[in-house]
């Protein structure tokens, strides 16, 4: 720390009360898009605007955690996912030190309105023929075990849309079977069976590695008219958990159960007001396992939040849960200027400040059809990101996915909700006292105008902040810096993000360069092969030429790119080169399919040798099978000019290869743009290298394309002529041919596949 600092230091502590230094992260989205989980992080800085000063002794309810729905289409989403995306996103989502570190998701025992088809885990007759549907197989299930590993203390919570139709009645009076999957009573001569069907599930789950840590005995039992719906008025469910408790009891089960799960306005039901007390009243306080019955959860399709200030003052002692609300069409859900404000005040921070332990909302991921969805569902609900179903990998966030997150990332699972001993006029907040001694606030505000707050926590220290106009800032404040930087030999790199670092630095080639964050499998990392190679110690060595390179590391991602130096292109090749492409190669190092040329998602090509440019792309990666197509560009201002393949051009690339061409403007190929030959389809998985040879000027650029073998062979694949051999040639069972007689076919020089057509 430089002199001026301590100093600075210093008089801040003498002028805040001798607070000790402390570290604070930052988080800001703004309903306009100019800001989306914008990240900072410093250590103190000078106080301004208004102080919030919390108030760690006045003390509120703990928090569970923060999160969304699994559903078995989010789970499908998901899965469709290279490995590498999936993971990325899942530790972007859910890590508590590389991500925003959300904690409790939400699933369906059995169907629900976003599963492949109706069905429950008995469908059969008889408990005998309880089994995980391949819903769960194949989907649930593999999505929750890798969270798991991810994030070991996530909560979970199941909720069946309906029990097995054999269980069924028109109605408890008639007792008439009711073979439909929506509507209908459960009989009570099944109450039993029922109550073993969910410890069947606990524990099939548990068998998974899956931990349920609460269930509700029916999503939204008022509702009648769901894709797959019970009946279950207050009176139903207090007799069913008569048995489901004791059950749960009897087979060692600690999970809890949560009643109602339903609309604030009990759907207009005038018998059905108050619910969850009547639920509560007509428990015996003696009943076996009646210490599982710990709370109630809500949705907000109807009604107001309010409802929660008259429940908690009926029953003080009884949890606050809010389980499920959706953004869509009906309510503006893909616009952030409309969701943003009202979903982070009027949900989130409306339930936490009501007691609320934890907020769900509903689908973590849907396409951007809004699916899959099933027959009678939601066919109109957001996902709180949409994933493009061209690709599974361009996701797109919506306002649930960015109010989730900021509050996941300030307010840990076991935090307390705090008070402050002031408030300040046009500003909302939350506080919270977190397990690690940090301290956590969400802060948003509704007006016109930017506002500065600092927030102050005696004896630990304070932040000033900027909370923007019709903006979100969550802000975590602590005694001590959690963070062991990233370093590449002895410099540190820069954090950019959550999970993302950057440094600049001179390098030399083949000199190699210490790391302290590639280290256990190094295969999982993507590391630029043009730019670097990994030694087995997690040390990289620069394969390109010596020069001042950008490296930016993602550790969600487990990726670690090169951008070189910015350098205009000149006549005679020296500069930069780049590739940028819609359906081809549009960032590394992985592909994404559009019909845009994003700048942003630009290749550098790595000058390996003096004005000779390489680039590696891995079909299923960086490369399309079948829609390759991108262009060559020199790094000046305006990203241009791209290489042409006609003549007269002043950057001109040719290329002989068999399987590329340059398109010359004719027979519909644009000209310059690089794509497949017709009728050419690549296979997945192949690694392709692409040279560009300017040694004789941008006026006679040369591209070579070469197969690289796993093995360690590259495959030349395309023409050489007959009096250029290089080093000794020997066909694929190894044995010497003479050069004189290179026949047509594939042979092995200078330790490469080279396809030869005479």
């Amino acid at each position: 720390m430089k002199q001026t600092h301590i100093v600075t230091a210093l008089l801040l502590c003498i002028a805040l009360g001798n607070v000790r230094a402390q570290y604070y992260k930052t988080y800001t989205t703004t309903a306009d898009g100019s800001k989306l989980m914008e990240y900072q992080s410093g250590t103190a800085r000078t106080s301004g605007g208004t102080t919030l000063t919390l108030a760690p002794t006045t003390k509120y309810q703990t928090v569970d955690g923060f999160g969304y729905a699994m559903t078995y289409s989010t789970c499908y989403n998901l899965m469709q996912m290279s490995q590498r995306d999936r993971h990325a996103f899942l530790m972007r989502t859910f890590s508590r030190s590389t991500g925003y570190g959300v904690s409790y998701v939400r699933i369906s025992i059995g169907c629900s309105d976003f599963s492949s088809t109706e069905y429950t885990l008995c469908d059969t007759r008889g408990l005998e023929n309880f089994r995980l549907h391949s819903d769960e197989v194949n989907y649930v299930v593999p999505v929750l075990q890798e969270i798991l590993e991810i994030n070991p203390e996530l909560k979970i919570i199941g909720a069946p849309w309906t029990c097995p139709r054999w269980m069924k009645v028109k109605d408890l009076s008639s007792l008439a079977a009711y073979n439909s999957w929506t509507s209908g009573q459960l009989n009570p001569a099944y109450y039993e069976d029922y109550a073993q069907y969910f410890v069947r599930f606990v524990q099939a789950m548990k068998e998974k590695g899956i931990p349920i840590y609460a269930v509700t005995p029916q999503n939204e039992p008022l509702n009648r008219g769901n894709s797959s719906s019970l009946y279950m008025p207050w009176e139903d469910e207090a007799a069913f958990i008569k048995h489901l408790a004791p059950a749960f009891k009897r087979a060692g089960l600690d999970t809890k159960i949560y009643v109602f799960d339903h609309n604030y306005n009990y759907d207009n039901i005038s018998s059905q007001n108050d619910y969850p007390i009547n639920v509560y009243n007509a428990l015996d306080g003696s009943l076996e396992g009646s210490e599982l019955v710990v709370g109630s959860a809500w949705h907000n399709y109807g009604g107001n939040s309010s409802e929660l200030d008259d429940i908690r003052g009926k029953a003080p002692k009884k949890e606050l849960i809010f389980t499920e609300a959706s953004i869509g069409t009906w309510n503006d859900g893909r616009n952030l200027s409309s969701r943003l404000m009202d979903d982070m005040n009027g949900m989130v921070l409306a339930c936490v400040n009501r007691y609320c332990r934890a907020v769900i909302v509903w689908n973590l991921m849907l396409d951007l059809k809004r699916g899959p969805n099933l027959s009678g569902g939601c066919t109109t609900c957001y996902g709180a990101v949409d994933i493009d179903e061209c690709d599974y990998h361009t996701i797109s966030a919506n306002s649930h996915y960015y109010v989730i997150n900021h509050i996941s990332a300030v307010a840990q699972p076991g935090a307390t909700r705090i008070g402050t001993r002031n408030t300040i006029s046009g500003i909302t907040t939350a506080c919270f006292a977190n397990p690690d001694g940090s301290y956590g606030v969400v802060a948003t505000n509704s007006g016109s105008s930017s506002r500065k707050i600092t927030v102050m926590v005696t004896g630990i220290g304070f932040a000033s902040v900027d909370v923007p106009a019709k903006g979100v800032t969550s802000v975590l404040i602590g005694p001590d810096e959690p963070e062991s930087p990233l370093c590449i030999g002895e410099a540190e790199m820069t954090r950019l993000d959550l999970g993302r670092y950057t440094l600049t630095l001179d390098m030399e080639q083949g000199q190699s360069y210490a790391t302290n964050f590639l280290s256990g499998d190094l295969s999982a990392w993507y590391v630029d092969p043009d730019f670097l190679s990994v030694d087995a110690d997690g040390g990289i060595t620069l394969q390109a030429l010596s020069g001042t390179y950008t490296l930016t590391a993602d550790v969600n991602e487990q990726s670690l790119l090169v951008m070189p130096r910015y350098e205009k292109l000149d006549a005679s090749g020296q500069g930069n080169l780049y590739i940028i492409g819609s359906a081809g190669s549009v960032g590394k190092p992985c592909y994404i399919r559009g019909s845009d040329w994003r700048l942003d998602r630009a290749i550098p090509m790595a000058e390996v040798t003096d004005r000779v440019y390489q680039a590696t792309l891995t079909v299923g990666q960086q490369l399309s099978a079948s829609g390759v197509q991108f262009g060559i560009y020199g790094s000046n201002e305006e990203w241009s000019p791209q290489f042409m393949g006609r003549a007269g051009s002043d950057y001109r690339l040719t290329t002989s290869n068999i399987q590329f061409s340059v398109g010359t403007g004719s027979f519909n190929t644009t000209n310059g743009t690089i794509s497949l030959r017709p009728a050419v389809k690549l296979a997945e998985s192949d690694t392709y290298r692409f040279t560009v040879d300017l040694t004789a000027g941008v006026n006679a650029g040369v591209l070579t394309v070469t197969k690289v073998d796993p093995t360690g062979i590259e495959e030349v694949l395309g023409t050489r002529p007959e009096d250029e051999v290089a080093g000794e040639v020997y066909d694929l069972g190894g044995r010497r041919v003479e050069r004189a007689v290179p026949q047509r076919g594939i042979y092995i020089e200078d330790s490469r596949k080279v396809l030869r057509q005479k």
